[in-house]
């Protein structure tokens, strides 16, 4: 198949492949041109955005970091304050409860003492009252005792008699 018009190109059509092959070469190089200048351009904003954030960063920190200390101081003084009054409110109130409770104990010792000294003052009284009402009932005694041995002397008397 030599000579046939598949194997053969013409000039026309050679020239024109040639003329499209400069220009997608004049193209390429062209658009990597353009890709090396759009990396460098991006290339260099990414370095000075990450540059200003970490100095943003950087700042931040540094500020939250103050605020911190300064909060914890401020709160550690509150907490100290808070501490130092309640103390001194607990020592105040232990000082009145103590001094109440001492008085409510002499109280009560005076109340006790007093009700002891009642009680042994009604026990004596008691006491005399039983004495008495058992010295009644042995008075009492010596005379039925009496009236018995009477009797039984009587008795005694009467029966010798019947036996004689």
């Amino acid at each position: 198949m030599l000579g046939s018009s598949r194997d053969v190109m013409d000039i026309e059509t050679a020239e024109a492949v040639d003329t499209v092959r400069a220009d997608i070469r004049r193209v390429e190089r062209s658009l990597t041109g353009e890709i090396n200048r759009v990396e460098t351009s991006l290339t260099g904003e990414i370095n000075r955005v990450e540059t200003s954030l970490t100095g943003e960063i950087n700042r931040v920190e540094r500020s939250l970091t103050g605020e911190i200390n300064r909060v914890e101081t401020s709160l550690t003084g509150e907490i100290n304050r808070v501490e130092t009054t309640l103390t001194a409110k607990i020592e105040d109130v232990q000082t009145s409860l103590t001094a109440r409770i001492e008085i409510v104990e002499t109280t009560l010792t005076t109340k006790v003492e007093h009700v002891e000294t009642s009680l042994t003052a009604k026990m004596h009284e008691l006491n005399e009252d039983a004495k008495r009402h058992t010295d009644v009932r042995l008075e009492s005694m010596h005379d039925d005792i009496r009236l018995l041995a009477e009797n039984l002397a009587s008795l005694s008397v009467q029966v010798s008699s019947i036996r004689r």
